[in-house]
């Protein structure tokens, strides 16, 4: 399975920070790559804003739009992770995903690993659905929803896919 990644897409209100980072040569030693070197911007105008020489990239949701970015390479492993603030306003409707998929080379059987945070209504527990599909389906992976013991609202939390040769954690 070889991927783009990550795709970062959002929408309603997020503020996101999302450091690219490459595995190179062990799962112990990470180099994180310039965003220009090797990230595109997909949409979402200036809601996309380029910080710490390169290295960092804030996403902003506003009422019209959200913003997203995807790799220009393909990846076969690496660590790919983003510290993301949910919206504590009012967002049912609204998903906010850090995925990876290499749907635009296999259209109708890609593989994808992903977290999506489904919108939430104040007062209810935010939930959490990652999913894990290949060859486009999910009878060949799994769609899982938690509910988060925690305020993803509160601060910024990390999330991260580390995909080895071996395993996906």
């Amino acid at each position: 399975m070889v991927m783009k990644s990550p795709y970062l897409c959002s929408s309603l209100f997020l503020v996101l920070t999302l450091v690219p980072v490459i595995v190179s040569g062990s799962e112990n030693s990470f180099e994180i790559q310039p965003f220009d070197e090797g990230y595109t911007h997909l949409f979402g105008d200036d809601n996309l804003v380029i910080h710490r020489d390169g290295k960092a990239v804030h996403l902003f949701l506003n009422e019209r739009t959200g913003s997203g970015f995807v790799s220009q390479d393909l990846y076969l492993h690496g660590y790919f992770s983003a510290s993301i603030k949910l919206p504590s306003d009012y967002t049912a409707g609204v998903v906010v995903a850090f995925y990876m998929s290499n749907g635009d080379i296999f259209e109708k059987n890609h593989d994808e690993i992903d977290f999506e945070f489904l919108g939430n209504i104040r007062g209810r527990d935010w939930r959490i659905q990652t999913n894990i599909y290949g060859n486009g389906s999910t009878s060949f992976g799994r769609e899982e929803r938690y509910n988060l013991w925690f305020d993803p609202t509160d601060d910024f939390h990390q999330y991260s896919i580390l995909w080895t040769d071996s395993r996906i954690t």
